[in-house]
């Protein structure tokens, strides 16, 4: 039979290990939200310059002046 503060140590271990778990899952999601949203947003303008390649075309240009 265990002593008292070497159950309280393991279960103080183990409910660590079920802290990290959580935040390691929790953090793995939002990143997943995050691609999510990048790749909604990429495949927009993959389409509106498949749409629209004269208005994607000027809209870099533009956006290069402006950044020079």
């Amino acid at each position: 039979m265990p002593f008292p503060i070497e159950a309280e140590a393991e279960e103080t271990y183990e409910e660590g290990r079920s802290v990290l778990g959580s935040l390691i899952t929790q953090l793995i999601s939002i990143v997943r939200t995050i691609i999510n949203h990048v790749i909604k947003v990429t495949r927009q303008v993959i389409t509106y310059a498949g749409e629209h390649p004269l208005a994607m075309t000027l809209l870099v240009c533009n956006v290069m002046i402006w950044v020079s």
